[in-house]
């Protein structure tokens, strides 16, 4: 199988939750205790049973008015991802297969969770403290093997979602910031196979940024 890519299209986003639901929904995830906190955005943070989670952004204008942007975040399924070497010390736990998804097994429960959360940029690896076993996304693998989109980009109702073979969504992502024009940019970079296309810079939202060289961030 080719690589293939999501992107997220942020200016396309109405924040319906539509995908964090299908995440939930296809892979048999339980909900989570819930509370009011202020917002609309639940729960506050990704879990062993949150996968994706749409987050609220709230900012304001020059003239005062609110401004609601909304923003799936989970994991980037990087090209290079610094969990697969540290998965190398259980073989099996943690996999790439050939569409690029990066899938964390379960062999991961005989794995240390803070040296594989500490080689993670963007801390998205969670355990589940009642079987042990670390997980996060994975790009619906099962589904894309079987010819399908992952649950989804075919639950998102604006379009907001796109999936297929890399280098046909490395051109619409180029499109949509042609189009968009301004701070408009490709986030968090190429080498990555869950690609955002944020409005305006990308420090205007609350992604993790990898850190300087994160290519070679691993624990010494």
């Amino acid at each position: 199988m080719e690589r293939m890519t999501l992107v997220i299209d942020v200016a396309k986003c109405t924040g319906c939750r539509s995908c964090q639901v299908a995440c939930k929904n296809w892979n048999q995830l339980k909900g989570e205790q819930t509370e009011n906190r202020g917002s609309h955005e639940n729960p506050p943070d990704l879990s062993a049973n949150t996968w994706n989670r749409v987050v609220f952004v709230e900012s304001r204008d020059a003239n005062g008015k609110i401004d609601m942007t909304f923003i799936s975040d989970r994991c980037r399924h990087c090209e290079d991802p610094p969990c697969l070497e540290i998965g190398q010390s259980v073989p099996g736990a943690v996999v790439q297969d050939d569409s690029g998804a990066v899938i964390f097994g379960k062999k991961t429960r005989e794995m240390d969770f803070d040296d594989l959360t500490s080689n993670c940029p963007y801390d998205i690896p969670r355990k589940n403290e009642a079987t042990g076993r670390i997980s996060k996304c994975t790009m619906c693998n099962d589904r894309v093997s079987n010819g399908l989109q992952p649950a989804c980009v075919k639950a998102c109702p604006s379009g907001a979602l796109q999936f297929g073979p890399r280098q046909e969504m490395l051109r619409f992502a180029s499109g949509r910031i042609e189009a968009l024009g301004g701070d408009a940019n490709l986030y968090p970079g190429e080498e990555h196979n869950v690609l955002w296309v944020l409005p305006e810079s990308s420090r205007k939202y609350p992604l993790a940024q990898a850190p300087t060289g994160w290519k070679n961030y691993r624990v010494a």
